[in-house]
């Protein structure tokens, strides 16, 4: 690359003579498909990616939306759909396949749809002076985004999105199995991917331990907080919070009277220790209830696994809901259960209601026991059940656990402070590339 072009893509607004052009970004990201974010009402999640216009244009690409899409206006094969969500904004899906002809052959036409879609970012890239290719994983995403970095001369980056050492440890199975297969095959992924990014962000500790155990430079990870992607709704006071009345009505619950657990209803999750600890608890207060916001495989199981237990008619599956309804309805929870959970965990945090939590992952950061909830070893369900029992039994140490939770979810979550943390990281980084300093 030769030494003009280098300074031009690099450039950032803060350095440089005269009216330098902003960065701009391209990010890959297989969390959700366009359609599951509007659902959701997690579109900050992705307009925040402009940094305050640090960036001036951000492109958002889901490699193979429609493998997660239940929208019959995706078609399954085909180029990839655009979706232009603002000045700063762009959204591109691509497909299953490339060719409607070749849907029998599946694993071929996949890897033609990803190879298209592959030389047309490259493309993009180069057209528009993308000066960074993120990574919303080391594992296939890692190898796209190192691959297109490569081809491109732009910078590579990794968004370190959870442990995934200590996933795999846990359900003995690959993390992306319809993709990779093999858990031995990932870990080679892995550690070919994070010695060759130039920058990793980490939402903590325990998960930038992972990135350098697998091959990260430690002087390239940075901890930068996830408070920006969280509905700005979660931030609010839950006393000035909308009436959840109706949402309560709905699902046949009560006030401080329910079991709350939000997330995929995997197995990774563990779901089924929740309905173990209402079976165990439901004693101690008439009419106590579990809530699960939330779907996934698990979900006729759990209802089985109810049936048995005789808790059935005490759980309620509320599905996947949106920001708003579970800004409403996390404050109105006696205790949110969280065996394995991330951002969901933020967003309980949020709502000054006491936790419960598996000493897992980074759960540790949020809930200390007797500061801010109750941290029990991991998969112990007789100390989850426990744990429990001793909030419904002490409404005032419930409160007081709530009303801290919220305090060091909000020092840890600051949106801006993320967002600055970010900047930095990208200014140091770009200062580098282009032939300038890195500042710390």
């Amino acid at each position: 690359m030769a030494d003009a072009e280098r300074s031009a893509r690099f450039s950032a607004p803060e350095t440089g003579p005269g009216p330098a052009r902003r960065p701009r970004l391209l990010v890959l990201d297989a969390a959700y498909t366009l359609e599951m974010i509007r659902d959701r009402g997690q579109e900050r999640s992705i307009l925040s990616r402009d940094l305050d216009g640090y960036f001036d244009h951000v492109w958002n690409v889901h490699p193979f939306a429609t493998l997660l899409s239940g929208s019959s206006a995706v078609t399954a094969c085909g180029p990839p759909i655009w979706h232009e969500l603002g000045p700063r904004h762009t959204f591109v899906e691509g497909q299953a396949g490339r060719f409607r002809a070749l849907r029998a052959l599946f694993p071929i036409n996949f890897l033609i749809g990803q190879a298209a879609l592959l030389l047309q970012l490259r493309n993009l890239v180069k057209r528009e002076g993308i000066s960074a290719i993120r990574a919303g994983d080391p594992l296939y995403l890692g190898l796209f985004g190192w691959a297109l970095a490569r081809l491109t001369g732009a910078a590579f980056l990794i968004r370190v999105n959870g442990n995934n050492d200590k996933v795999r440890e846990t359900t003995g199975k690959p993390i992306f199995p319809r993709l990779l297969r093999s858990a031995k095959l990932e870990k080679r992924i892995e550690r070919f991917v994070f010695p060759r990014a130039d920058l990793i962000f980490a939402p903590n500790e325990n998960n930038a331990d992972f990135a350098v155990a697998n091959g990260a430079r430690r002087d390239a990870t940075r901890i930068v907080n996830f408070g920006s992607l969280l509905g700005e709704e979660h931030f609010a006071e839950p006393a000035a919070r909308p009436s959840a009345a109706a949402d309560l009505e709905a699902l046949g619950l009560e006030a401080n009277n329910f079991l709350l657990c939000i997330g995929r209803l995997e197995q990774p999750k563990y779901p089924d220790h929740v309905i173990e600890t209402l079976a165990e608890v439901r004693a101690l207060r008439p009419g106590l209830k579990a809530l699960f916001v939330g779907d996934g495989t698990l979900r006729e199981e759990l209802r089985r696994l109810a049936e048995r237990l005789g808790v059935a008619e005490s759980v309620a599956f509320a599905g996947n809901r949106d920001q708003q309804f579970l800004s409403r309805i996390i404050p109105e929870a006696a205790v949110v259960l969280s065996p394995s959970t991330g951002r969901a965990l933020s967003e309980a945090a949020l709502g000054a209601v006491p936790v419960v939590a598996y000493d897992t992952d980074w759960q540790k950061d949020m809930v200390e026991t007797g500061v801010t909830g109750i941290l029990v070893p991991y998969r112990d369900r007789k100390a989850m059940a426990e744990a429990t029992a001793r909030l419904l039994r002490d409404p005032g140490f419930a409160r007081e656990m709530g009303a801290a939770i919220r305090r060091r979810a909000l020092a840890m979550l600051d949106p801006q402070a993320g967002m600055a943390a970010e900047r930095k990281a990208y200014q140091g980084l770009f200062a580098r590339l282009g032939g300038g300093k890195e500042t710390e």
